[in-house]
């Protein structure tokens, strides 16, 4: 695999050369959850990974998390027939299953070893058996699944897909997003939270969901919860436009000062970051 060539600065803020038209267009791409978290994390790796363009290795967790997704967007598809057996579509003859919907769509990179892989082909098939009746209990309220959203929030280019959002009333709507790995800190909670705040926000600005009020969920599908907020979901909608506004506005200003922390150690781009070399 042929490397690519990039710049070492200081990991302060972007000069003219390390700028140029990179960073000109830093926000010709739209913003997303992914790089706005990217970037709350560290400015440092969000220039190397969205401005520079150096891409990360590739993780089982992201196949993982993908393959499950995969799955659950297919099950839209799918019903029950009178057999009480699942069907792929109307028009299906023959029965499908979990196991072969996951199967349909795993995907492999990432992985170690053979052994790895079928350990959490497995995990993976257990965690969708115990989320199934949840998934079909919900069925009738659903009315988007991988929403895409291109919208601007306050000026600002945003872009994101929902995974679900769900029609409580006439008046409220539910945006679900789920995750496939479990939260090992209150600040993952704070996190997928805004996460959710944001498409909220997003989906405020179209014609179809202006003056709908939202729930706000993220179901962690290892454990079959739900962190929900109803009483104060406004509130956090309002803060994460402010932290959209103040991430736009750094990124624009050129700040990618690298933050020193526990994550230094476990990121794709310790190697050539100088103030993981400075720990």
């Amino acid at each position: 695999m042929r490397r690519r060539r990039h710049r070492q600065h200081d990991g302060r803020r972007a000069d003219s050369k390390t700028g140029g038209d990179a960073l000109e267009n830093a926000l010709t791409e739209p913003l997303s959850y992914s790089r706005v978290s990217t970037y709350n994390e560290c400015p440092r790796k969000f220039e190397l990974k969205y401005i520079q363009k150096i891409q990360e290795p590739s993780h089982w967790y992201f196949s993982y998390g993908k393959s499950i997704h995969a799955v659950l967007e297919r099950l839209l598809l799918c019903h029950l027939g009178e057999d009480g057996q699942l069907y792929g579509d109307d028009a299906a003859l023959f029965p499908t299953s979990l196991s072969q919907l996951l199967d349909e769509n795993w995907l492999t990179e990432g992985y170690a070893y053979p052994s790895d892989e079928d350990r959490k082909r497995r995990q993976a098939l257990r965690v969708l058996t115990a989320f199934f009746p949840v998934f079909q209990s919900t069925w009738p309220q659903m009315v988007y699944v991988e929403h895409l959203i291109n919208t601007q929030i306050d000026g600002i280019p945003f872009t994101g897909i929902v995974d679900r959002i769900d029609r409580v009333n006439d008046s409220v709507l539910r945006i679900v997003d789920y995750k496939s790995a479990r939260p090992r800190e209150a600040s993952a909670l704070t996190s997928h939270r805004f996460q959710v705040a944001l498409y909220a926000a997003a989906l405020s600005q179209a014609e179809e969901f202006q003056g709908k009020r939202f729930i706000l969920q993220t179901y962690y599908l290892r454990e079959n919860l739900k962190a929900e907020m109803d009483e104060g979901a406004e509130n956090c909608i309002a803060k994460s436009r402010e932290v959209l506004a103040t991430t736009a506005h750094r990124i624009l200003q050129g700040d990618f000062r690298g933050k020193r922390g526990s994550k230094c150690l476990s990121c794709d781009y310790r190697d050539i970051c100088p103030v993981f070399r400075r720990i």
